[in-house]
């Protein structure tokens, strides 16, 4: 097995390439969603072989469990529930639970 590569610079370049994939995909998903559903796995294995982690809201648009890229109103489904926004995927109809946290909560 190769090294870890202990060049920050390689990470540097994964984010960017992570972040342009996704780009990438949201672009291509109108005509090919297969194409926006590859970008997506190429920017995860990406992640995973340089031992990065995709940013919070890219992490937020692909399903967690058959990794399909997510547009809102097209293959998925939005909800708030209990202070939960409940993200249900329209390819395999799971669910995935984000908490909302209320900036204001501490003010009064």
């Amino acid at each position: 097995m190769k090294p870890k590569s202990k060049n920050p610079a390689t990470k540097k370049i994964a984010k960017e390439r992570i972040s342009a994939l996704f780009a990438q995909a949201k672009q291509a998903f109108p005509e090919h969603p297969d194409r926006s559903n590859r970008y997506v796995e190429l920017a995860r294995k990406i992640a995973m072989r340089q031992r990065v982690r995709i940013d919070r809201e890219l992490r937020r648009q692909y399903c967690h469990h058959c990794y399909a890229f997510l547009v809102p109103g097209s293959n998925m489904r939005v909800r708030v529930h209990d202070g939960n926004v409940v993200v249900t995927c329209g390819s395999c109809n799971k669910k995935m639970r984000y908490r909302v946290v209320r900036p204001d909560a501490g003010t009064k």
